[in-house]
């Protein structure tokens, strides 16, 4: 009896802990997950931006956005766009904010966007091809930041100082 009584008690403790860490592991996220941030738009693509030479990149509009990027620009509160003026060229710079909600279409979006740069970059354009590779997207819940080129990792550093 005693033996018994023994086993249903380590059983307990075993679903115990069992359902603790499913707990755990279900809901901890959610409590550690980023908030939206409340950096000004203008002041974050100043500082990505700074030390930059966008002389030869210049902010593309509207229409560019749309084509480019399949992003209608009416519908985030800020989207700021520079893409190489030379057609041969992979280098572009994405900072956008949005609504949270919005989040996985903007990711979706860039993502086609990469996906696309290497189609068209593969076969003819090694060293284009290698840059959009290494192409860095960083995502929070309210901004986007995505670039190809050789400042790419330094303007993420900034992006995330900005945020």
């Amino acid at each position: 009896m005693n033996r018994q009584k023994t086993l249903t008690i380590n059983r307990w403790t075993i679903g115990m802990i069992v359902t603790f860490t499913a707990f755990l592991c279900f809901f901890l996220p959610s409590v550690f997950r980023e908030g939206p941030s409340q950096a000004d738009f203008a002041d974050v693509t100043a500082a990505v931006t700074e030390g930059m030479d966008l002389t030869a990149y210049p902010a593309a509009d509207q229409s560019l956005i749309r084509s480019k990027l399949g992003l209608d620009p009416a519908q985030y509160p800020d989207i700021a766009y520079w893409r190489s003026l030379n057609a041969m060229d992979a280098e572009e710079l994405l900072i956008i904010r949005f609504d949270p909600a919005q989040e996985q279409d903007v990711l979706d979006k860039v993502n086609a966007r990469i996906q696309s740069q290497k189609d068209i970059y593969q076969g003819y354009a090694p060293e284009q091809l290698d840059m959009v590779n290494q192409a860095v997207v960083d995502v929070h819940p309210n901004y986007l930041f995505y670039m190809t080129g050789p400042q790419a990792k330094a303007a993420a550093a900034r992006f995330e100082e900005a945020l």
